[in-house]
């Protein structure tokens, strides 16, 4: 691969309120103040340019429209793309890395924007409800009931262990909320579900996206990150990223859920793919402590499912003695550090991004989660310093 053509995360940023109506267009405009000026520099000098966002749960058919019209204030949009899952910012990057390795764009805008605290304040929470429904005759939360007891009995564990290692998880999370944090935690364990068709769940082990979040990151290549004068250690390289679908379906929960012998084959086709990409060896790396990790983290099956298959632990039960010695988020998780609905791993991208760039780790490995498990992606970061291009 040539060296101009490399992919480089060259900004990224976010804002989120827990107070609604905050985050108003003005406010966005004065905390994207310098994506605007670089997006002004390259349509002035007729660079190749993209524009993908991460889609809100309400009003998402003109939410990327009125974003880049009206926040960032682009005249022209030639191409365009939006992500509908919560692995829609996992998709996102790859396909951007894509574009650029292959010198078809110079860069790419990665953006996403959900006001869906100010949202189920104005519209209900009847109307919020709804919107998330996937399935006609399964809610999200049985859905996630379903996976948790298909991957207990693949894994041979039962429910009581299950739980425990769901409370495991959320220490886990909670933990390095505050050692990052000198704010209380927003969450704390909640009841469990059985109201809701669950009893496998805490109401904290599922999303709880009450918060108005934007955020973003600019993808470009290195001819365009010198034209804009971002020093080295200002920039991350995407070192490997890629993604995997399989049908999801609450009636063929085993689709998603795999086999003991082979658990959750799309995640681990995704974890393979990016880590032959990006050619270092993740465990290796992690074991070394030389590499972040962020663990998409809505529902306890997903982050099991991501330390099994991708060789951070050998089996269910050495997650426990795992949790107790390492990190698996960079924020504490989706639901004490938050993004809405689909930007959770968005807000990992550049928490991880802002963190690397610190020099504190030399890569990071962001995962991603879509729809009741069916999609999977997985992005590596690498930073300027001791790497070399192949």
């Amino acid at each position: 691969m040539k060296i101009d053509m490399e992919a480089q995360i060259i900004y990224a940023k976010k804002i989120s309120f827990q107070e609604e109506n905050k985050l108003s267009p003005q406010v966005m405009k004065n905390c994207f103040h310098n994506a605007m000026e670089m997006n002004n520099i390259l349509t002035a000098e007729h660079k190749r340019v993209a524009y993908f966002f991460i889609d809100p749960l309400l009003h998402s058919f003109e939410a990327a429209n009125r974003f880049y019209f009206g926040i960032l204030g682009c005249n022209t949009i030639k191409k365009i793309n939006t992500y509908k899952t919560g692995a829609g910012p996992i998709q996102a990057i790859t396909d951007a890395a894509e574009l650029i390795k292959n010198d078809l764009y110079d860069a790419v805008f990665i953006f996403g924007y959900d006001p869906l605290l100010s949202d189920t304040r104005k519209y209900g929470k009847d109307t919020i409800k709804k919107a998330m429904e996937i399935f006609q005759d399964f809610s999200l939360i049985q859905c996630y009931d379903l996976l948790a007891r298909r991957l207990c009995r693949e894994t041979d564990i039962s429910d009581d262990e299950f739980r425990e290692l769901a409370d495991n998880l959320f220490n886990n999370y909670l933990r390095t909320f505050q050692n990052k944090s000198v704010a209380p935690p927003n969450s704390s364990r909640g009841k469990v579900l059985r109201d809701l068709g669950t009893d496998l769940f805490c109401l904290t082990d599922c999303a709880n996206p009450n918060i108005d979040f934007a955020g973003g990151l600019i993808v470009a290549n290195t001819r365009t990150a010198e034209q804009l004068n971002i020093p080295e250690d200002r920039r991350l390289k995407v070192l490997g990223s890629g993604y995997s679908i399989v049908q999801g379906d609450p009636t063929a929960i085993n689709r998603i859920t795999g086999t003991g012998n082979d658990l959750f084959p799309h995640l681990k086709d995704a974890f393979l793919r990016a880590q032959a990409e990006s050619q270092i060896d993740i465990i290796r790396e992690f074991q070394n402590k030389n590499l972040l990790l962020d663990a998409y983290t809505c529902y306890p099956p997903i982050p099991m499912a991501l330390l099994l298959v991708t060789g951070f632990v050998g089996n269910i039960n050495e997650i426990r003695e795992f949790l107790k010695h390492h990190e698996i988020t960079v924020t504490g998780g989706m639901n004490i550090a938050r993004a809405a609905w689909n930007n959770p791993a968005l807000n990992g991208l550049i928490e991880a991004t802002e963190q690397l760039i610190q020099g504190h780790w030399q890569y990071g490995m962001v995962h991603g989660n879509g729809g009741i498990g069916e999609a999977q992606g997985i992005t590596i970061l690498g930073n300027f310093c001791g790497y070399e291009s192949s």
